[in-house]
């Protein structure tokens, strides 16, 4: 069930517990600018209304004070989801993964990777049946990954804070029997 991805929103500038003296935080600087998130997934439902995956998901932010600079997370997760039964094409369905994922920075002349970090996501959507075999759907998902202490060998440094954001997403799901 492929999905392509519409948007992602960073909760706040990420989290980050160091500050400087205003309080104000000193590490995850992004931008809530709405970027393009794009997502590819395969699962099998076990059964009628439940669900196993894999899926993998790209996002790119900007920094606010250098749009030069882009933090890109690449997060693969296993998942879980529960289609809610209605009497309609359209089904309301619960979702929740875990896996990991790596922050990486890139500027036009260098590109550092974190090391991989723990994740989950959880979340909810819709999906509208027309077709046996056809499915489209739209969702929201809630990541969370530890990458606080992530660390980056190419310059001996630590993440310096954890990523949460939000994702939205509408995609096309293709159903063999």
């Amino acid at each position: 069930a492929p999905a392509d991805g519409l948007g992602g929103l960073p909760v706040g500038v990420f989290s980050s517990d160091k500050v400087d003296v205003d309080g104000f935080p000193v590490d995850g600087n992004e931008a809530s600018n709405w970027p393009y998130d794009w997502t590819v997934e395969i699962e099998h439902f076990a059964g009628r209304t439940w669900s196993i995956g894999f899926s993998a998901a790209f996002t790119s932010y900007e920094d606010q004070d250098d749009p030069e600079l882009l933090t890109n997370l690449n997060t693969y997760s296993g998942f879980f989801r529960v289609v809610i039964p209605s009497n309609t094409a359209v089904r309301p369905y619960l979702r929740a993964g875990m896996g990991g994922v790596q922050v990486e920075f890139e500027t036009a002349t260098a590109r550092v990777d974190a090391d991989y970090s723990f994740s989950f996501q959880a979340g909810g959507g819709l999906l509208w049946l027309p077709a046996r075999w056809l499915g489209l759907n739209a969702q929201a998902l809630y990541y969370n990954g530890s990458t606080e202490d992530a660390y980056i060998a190419e310059n001996n440094t630590i993440v310096g804070f954890d990523v949460q954001y939000w994702a939205f997403a509408g995609g096309v799901s293709l159903f063999f029997p």
